[in-house]
């Protein structure tokens, strides 16, 4: 592989369960009453515009879309102030093992400066080339174009390009627009997707996508020295 793009919730980081507890805090200062578990079994991986339009819908919400995402963000900044969000298991090690081997992107629907901010306090934003945002595009996964975008400005064919996700929003995302696709999720999600790999932790992850790399890296040489 030429390049590798991560999704950011729930591969990089353990979000799910912060991101279902601000949205629960919303929806209840809306006397919306909606548990934590009910939205993570519902929204899990699902981008925050989303989940905004269908919770709007669903609980006939008097609110626009985008107010609630402000109100959203604005949560979501509190929340920050008094923790962070905690790195999934094998990350670290898998981003400092990849850093300088191969141009690395994060591909997310989430809100660039909450993506940064993040990735800043773990220590990995200098490990990145490109963070590619919901912010970036005008259709969000499951549409292809975020990945589209992030090949596009990687300079490397999709077939290229390895993306790591965990979620079915998001590897729909990734195959439609023809990556190599990875899905790392402890638990065992049923799709259609044409995958080509599939592991239960970053952890379970790491020589595979090691493999990959090198083997992108002595064809490359090999092609040169030819």
């Amino acid at each position: 592989m030429q390049a590798i793009c991560f999704d950011f919730d729930g591969t990089l980081v353990d979000s799910e369960v912060f991101h279902a507890d601000n949205w629960s805090t919303f929806l209840e200062s809306r006397d919306i009453d909606f548990s934590k578990s009910s939205f993570l079994t519902d929204y899990a991986g699902v981008t925050w515009d989303k989940v905004a339009q269908d919770l709007k819908r669903r609980f006939t919400i008097e609110l626009s879309a985008e107010y609630m995402l402000e109100q959203m963000e604005s949560i979501t900044e509190q929340a920050l102030l008094v923790g962070n969000i905690p790195a999934k298991s094998g990350v670290s090690t898998l981003l400092k093992a990849l850093a300088g081997k191969v141009p690395l992107a994060v591909v997310t629907g989430a809100p660039r400066a909450y993506v940064e901010e993040i990735l800043a306090r773990h220590g990995w934003l200098e490990l990145f080339d490109h963070v590619f945002s919901g912010d970036d595009i005008a259709n969000n996964k499951p549409a292809p174009d975020i990945y589209q975008l992030a090949c596009e400005t990687l300079g490397f064919a999709p077939h290229q390009v390895l993306a790591i996700e965990d979620s079915i929003t998001g590897v729909t995302s990734s195959v439609a627009a023809g990556l190599k696709t990875v899905l790392v999720n402890e638990v065992e999600l049923e799709h259609s997707q044409p995958l080509d790999y599939s592991f239960y932790s970053m952890d379970h992850a790491h020589s595979a996508v090691m493999a990959l790399v090198t083997t992108s890296a002595e064809s490359s040489v090999s092609q040169a020295v030819g």
